[in-house]
């Protein structure tokens, strides 16, 4: 497979949320992956062939909040499924961290979009889903005030399970990101991928 098509390999996910205070769910997000290495994971092709997993320790996920309140129903459709076209035509970079971008879109007043993709190299769907849920229970907590519990990935051993495209072993002291542990029950979940291009 060609260094191209791998980086269009994205796991895409959009969700409709109500009532969302952008902050608070930025930190849940943050919660759940600064406690792993998933953010800070970048790839690259080793001399045998295979992708090797390396660590950026200064690369940190940040979520994109954007307000398109402004802009009529219907438009805000049609730019939104441009947006999602776009960005899965383009990819992400296999070797810069992170392999991976989320923006929450502000619709209405009360009404947001989230949308998250990644690399399919870095993990596959039922990892993805579970940090759905880890961020969405990360979410509930820090509304009630409470603290999250040590994001999923305190309980990670070594290596998150890769897509079906499965990177080699990790660089000399780089640490392989791991499963994300479940947590609580999903939100309203609508799946844009995978993404093959």
């Amino acid at each position: 497979m060609s260094a191209i098509s791998e980086e269009l390999r994205t796991e895409q996910f959009v969700m409709s949320l109500r009532g969302v205070v952008p902050y608070v769910y930025e930190q849940a997000w943050q919660s759940v992956l600064d406690g792993t290495p998933l953010p800070r994971t970048a790839l690259h092709r080793g001399p045998d062939g295979l992708l090797r997993r390396t660590l950026r320790p200064e690369a940190r996920f940040r979520l994109q909040i954007v307000d398109w309140r402004a802009t009529r129903a219907e438009v805000q459709d049609t730019r939104l499924a441009e947006r999602l076209a776009g960005e899965s035509a383009a990819g992400l970079p296999l070797d810069r961290a992170p392999l991976m971008c989320a923006t929450l879109i502000r619709r209405s007043d009360r009404d947001w979009t989230f949308a998250w993709r990644y690399a399919r190299a870095l993990m596959d769907r039922r990892a993805g889903l579970r940090i759905l849920e880890e961020a969405a229970e990360a979410y509930a907590v820090l509304l009630r005030g409470g603290i999250p519990r040590a994001a999923a990935g305190a309980a990670l051993p070594g290596g998150a399970r890769p897509g079906a495209g499965q990177p080699g072993p990790a660089s000399p002291g780089a640490t392989s990101p791991g499963p994300v542990a479940p947590g609580g029950p999903l939100p309203r979940v609508r799946p844009r991928g995978p993404v093959a291009r």
